[in-house]
């Protein structure tokens, strides 16, 4: 895309009238701008979050453990999680707290934090599964990711995935949110 834009500038240049030139610069810089997806709405990823619960469940019944219920309430701490790890990747929130700080003290709790970055991502199904296989084997692979993931005593579980969009790329941060 890059290279088509150049050309059409390059061409563009070889007019003889400077404001023309100009106004069609600006007008070529819009139009391409206006293809790029700038905001991703929550429902861009529910493959992914849905996807996300499936496999969670999937690895707590291969253990004899029950399903975890999605719960809306940890969803949305599940979002502010996402969106502040995309930015400052940690446990830690940017205001010095534990992520689980905004869970009720008096459950078990337990926040797992996952990300994946792609030069080109269009957000279709097979791109979506590809993205969520990634990060659950991740997940999976790090022993206390998956001791949350099958902690006996979680009931319920919060999943939201944030994208931000980083240089030519995306990154896709999934947070999600354990209590009892």
């Amino acid at each position: 895309m890059k290279n088509m834009i150049r050309t059409i500038i390059k061409n563009i240049m070889k007019s003889k009238k400077f404001a023309k030139r100009v106004i069609a610069v600006v007008l070529v810089a819009a139009a391409f701008s206006a293809m790029m997806p700038t905001t991703v709405k929550a429902e861009d990823t529910s493959l992914i979050n849905s996807a996300f619960l499936n496999d969670i469940n999937a690895l707590r019944a291969s253990q004899g453990l029950p399903a975890l219920t999605l719960d809306a309430s940890l969803s949305s701490v599940a979002a502010i999680r996402a969106q502040e790890a995309s930015t400052t990747w940690s446990h830690t929130r940017p205001n010095g707290t534990q992520g689980i700080s905004l869970l009720p003290s008096n459950k078990w709790r337990g926040e797992n934090l996952a990300y994946v970055q792609y030069g080109s991502f269009t957000f279709t199904p097979a791109e979506q599964q590809a993205a969520e296989a990634l990060m659950f084997q991740n997940l999976k692979a790090s022993p206390t990711h998956y001791n949350n993931m099958v902690y006996g005593s979680f009931t319920k579980i919060g999943i939201c995935t944030y994208v931000m969009q980083v240089g030519s790329g995306y990154k896709l941060t999934s947070a999600f949110m354990f209590t009892s």
